[in-house]
């Protein structure tokens, strides 16, 4: 059986016609053309070319929520996602799991990688106390950082690492 190709070069659609219909048995479905690996010593090239990329031409195509408005309960989401700097991070993170899984294990890495990463961080970023959630789909409310107190010096000297700070 040959495997859709992810990325933004493919129909994710079709691809995934194609590939139900294999596993249904249809001998007429054209599998999607498989890209030739590439050589082992070099690095595999990205799908995506960076974080925005792979946001707005996958992630924002392939999952599929409710989004809250108004009374209507749903996830919340912010159209600015990049004005958030926990968002930046753990987008930034989904986006490099799925780079190296889709390379590292392509039998299996998507499911890990939605299952391990997507649910989780999408869960973390949509709460009702995570960042989007003075957000909406058509209204942006910038991040309020976390207070913070300078520690005291007494209690950075008993961290195992006080000698380097």
């Amino acid at each position: 059986m040959t495997l859709p190709q992810p990325g933004p070069a493919g129909d994710p659609v079709a691809d995934l016609s194609a590939l139900l219909g294999q596993l249904a048995g249809d001998p007429d479905v054209t599998p999607p053309a498989a890209t030739p690996p590439a050589g082992d010593d070099a690095a595999p090239e990205p799908a995506y070319r960076n974080v925005e990329a792979f946001v707005g031409d996958d992630l924002a195509h392939v999952v599929e929520r409710r989004l809250a408005t108004g009374p209507t309960s749903g996830v919340n989401w912010c159209p600015r996602w990049w004005a958030h700097p926990e968002a930046i991070s753990r987008l930034y993170a989904l986006w490099r799991a799925w780079e190296t899984l889709r390379v590292s294990d392509p039998q299996t890495g998507m499911s890990i990688w939605w299952r391990d990463h997507l649910d989780p961080h999408l869960a973390a970023l949509a709460a009702e106390y995570g960042p989007f959630s003075r957000c909406s789909p058509d209204k942006h409310t910038e991040p309020r950082p976390l207070p913070v107190e300078p520690a005291p010096p007494e209690v950075l000297a008993q961290l195992p690492d006080a000698d380097s700070l």
